[in-house]
């Protein structure tokens, strides 16, 4: 059974961080990127490091726009995460969308197909981007975070790529745990 007031509750959380790693596979082809994400209300930081040339990237920014820092390098602006996505990562990532995914919810605007396992959390989520490509989402594993139940481990898939999200420390605002 779905809980609407839990959904509700998650829907609401816009006051946290993250730390974790997201694995990327694409044929023969595997990278690691770290990842250390702050979401304050509309705002965002995310700091990224890892191979591939990678280094270290930061990107802060909100609904209006995206300042991209990379060491090394003259800071950009771009419209959005999915703006810059092929430029760090090589390919179209589905960037607005992992910000209600990494929380167990569909993004909204769009049509999902959602089910969910005996506790009632979110074990799939099949949805598209906002290029109209299918994404697969599993969870299996959760932890309880201030009385939240949130995912630790998401895989994503939109062939060809096959993407793990590892979620090593969650971290809530006062607000938003209670």
């Amino acid at each position: 059974m779905v809980d609407a007031a839990y959904q509700r509750q998650l829907l609401q959380m816009d006051n946290w961080s993250l730390r974790g790693r997201l694995n990327i596979r694409s044929n023969n082809n595997s990278d690691t990127i770290n990842i250390n994400w702050l979401q304050d209300s509309g705002t965002f930081e995310i700091n990224l490091s890892g191979t591939l040339g990678l280094g270290a990237v930061r990107l802060s920014g909100d609904a209006g726009g995206v300042l991209v820092e990379k060491a090394g390098e003259e800071p950009f602006t771009a419209p959005s995460l999915e703006a810059i996505g092929t430029d760090i990562l090589g390919y179209a990532f589905p960037a607005s969308e992992l910000l209600y995914w990494i929380r167990g919810l569909p993004a909204p605007g769009r049509n999902a197909e959602v089910n969910y396992n005996e506790a009632g959390l979110v074990a799939t989520i099949s949805q598209p981007d906002a290029t109209g490509r299918r994404w697969e989402l599993q969870y299996d594993r959760f932890e309880d975070i201030a009385g939240r139940i949130l995912p630790g481990r998401i895989r994503l898939e939109q062939a060809p790529y096959r993407l793990t999200f590892l979620v090593s420390d969650w971290k809530l605002d006062a607000g938003d745990a209670g």
